[in-house]
């Protein structure tokens, strides 16, 4: 017999096995899944908030933190960045009870933050900011759950997640000179999530968790025209979150 037909004979036995074998396997593998929602907020939502507006005409290098400027003299409020709050859904498949797979869906939107009056230029002027962002999401992991105990999980994993958002920012220099603008756009961004659950029934849990986004969206051209200025901005995903909420397995764990 050939060598290449004894070659052939060998790969056709061997997915023979496997074919034979697999469904077995397959119901040896202990599979559960969950849904659950959660609420929370993010610091810095929208990370620097920076535009090349802001970069070339104001000079800041650091977006809404480099235009916190003072001067004896004047009044000025600190712009602190933005604090959004939101929440989501999630369903997430846990196969041999250690590896896990998670959907998520998410809502948040900028609450605090975002508005003060600083300085700008070497004869000083005033300038009134406000900033706002809304984000919508859809994360997707996998990682390791580690049991601790009968009632408790911890789960450390990665992905990315489709994100798509809208940056708006608003200038008044002088209380009288009006710049605005207003980025529409989505990413990709790297997603690192730590969870912790616990069980106060054998399908009930409490959950909470911490969740880090990194990314943006390519530079995006300003869709606000009316006061005949272009801008340019990335819409910047970079950010912690912190949630709590609750899971409801399907089977008991």
């Amino acid at each position: 017999m050939k060598r290449q037909d004894k070659m052939r004979r060998r790969i056709y036995i061997l997915a023979l096995i496997a074919f034979m074998v697999m469904p077995s396997a397959l119901m040896a593998v202990t599979v559960n899944g969950a849904m659950g929602m959660y609420g929370g907020f993010a610091p810095s939502l929208g990370n620097d908030l920076q535009s090349a507006y802001q970069y070339y005409v104001y000079g800041t290098q650091s977006g809404v933190d480099g235009l916190n400027r003072a001067q004896d003299g004047y009044s000025t409020s600190a712009i602190e960045r933005l604090i959004g709050f939101g929440g989501g859904i999630m369903f997430k498949l846990l196969l041999m009870d250690n590896y896990q797979f998670r959907l998520g869906a998410n809502y948040t939107k900028s609450t605090l933050g975002g508005e003060g009056e600083t300085l700008f230029g070497a004869t000083p002027t005033t300038l009134e900011c406000k900033y706002g962002f809304t984000m919508y999401d859809v994360p997707l992991t996998f990682g390791i759950s580690i049991p601790f105990w009968k009632d408790i999980k911890i789960v450390f994993s990665c992905g990315f997640a489709y994100a798509y958002a809208k940056y708006t920012n608003r200038f008044i220099e002088n209380s009288t000179t009006k710049h605005k603008g207003t980025f529409t756009g989505w990413g990709l961004p790297l997603v690192i999530l730590i969870e912790g659950e616990y069980f106060i029934t054998d399908r009930l849990a409490l959950s909470s968790s911490l969740v880090y986004y990194r990314g943006s969206s390519k530079f995006i051209e300003d869709g606000s025209t009316s006061d005949g200025v272009t801008d340019y901005a990335r819409i910047n995903f970079t950010g912690y979150r912190y949630n709590a909420g609750v899971s409801f397995y399907f089977w008991s764990i």
